[in-house]
């Protein structure tokens, strides 16, 4: 396939590079990333700033490789539409630090990926699980490698992206793949006061709520298995919608 790789924590990000070179002896890999780190930045777009490209070899078996400054969803519409033109599937990742329940909202990796559903390209998001000092990216590029070979036979839509955790263990230890719903991922004493000279300086951040349903991403993460969940660009709740279109309103009356 021709494959479109890229992530929110910089060229010189040790996953992004275990990624490339996972996958570059069976598929054609083009990257194209950001100059340095974008977690926490979900979608945004640069609207009012220039973006600088330059070429940025990475050795690692891939076709092409840029250094961008700007964000990873600026990434995917330049490489889209400017560099690289039309591929079979976006990657972003591997992100060092899970991407569960709630907090996708904020992701830029999934931000990549959003954008290339917006785009008609289906994409895959690959985050691995905090744990020890250790981190085992061959435990998500073993999975990634089986994932890919049955690509075709899954029948993925293009408004589809997959967001993909992975327990941060040695393969050996994980149970399986799940196919799982995204579960609540909330914090507590979200705002923290730094005492500035002349202001209150605030940062966010907050500790984790725990949460204990079964059968979701954060679940099965915590249950080694890896944790698949089809997300979609459509965000309507076509539910609500149905039962709302039976509300009648007469303008008349204000």
């Amino acid at each position: 396939m021709r494959i479109l790789v890229t992530n929110d924590d910089g060229t010189e990000d040790k996953g992004l590079q275990e990624l490339i070179t996972s996958i570059s002896d069976k598929h054609e890999i083009f990257v194209v990333a950001p100059d340095k780190r974008y977690s926490g930045f979900s979608g945004a777009v640069t609207f009012y700033k220039t973006i600088s490209v330059e070429k940025y070899p990475l050795n690692l078996g891939e076709k092409e490789s840029y250094k961008v400054s700007g964000t990873p969803a600026d990434c995917i519409i330049i490489a889209l539409d400017e560099l690289i033109g039309p591929v079979d599937l976006v990657i972003s990742g591997i992100n060092d630090e899970p991407n569960l329940g709630d907090d996708i909202r904020f992701s830029a990796t999934l931000g990549a990926c959003r954008e290339a559903a917006f785009s008609d390209v289906p994409a895959i998001a690959l985050s691995l699980d905090y744990g020890s000092d250790k981190k085992y990216y061959q435990s998500v590029t073993g999975f990634l490698k089986i994932l890919l070979d049955k690509w075709d036979s899954m029948k993925i839509p293009k408004e589809v992206y997959l967001n993909i955790n992975c327990p941060n263990v040695p393969i050996t230890k994980i149970k399986g793949a799940l196919f799982v719903p995204t579960g609540r991922c909330r914090y507590r004493d979200r705002v923290q006061i730094v005492d500035g000279k002349s202001q209150q300086i605030y940062k966010i951040y907050g500790t984790k709520i725990e949460e204990k349903e079964e059968g979701t991403d954060s679940w099965a993460v915590d249950n080694n298995y890896i944790a698949i969940t089809p997300l979609h660009r459509d965000q309507t709740d076509r539910a609500t919608l149905s039962r709302l279109k039976k509300q009648k309103f007469s303008l008349y009356n204000y």
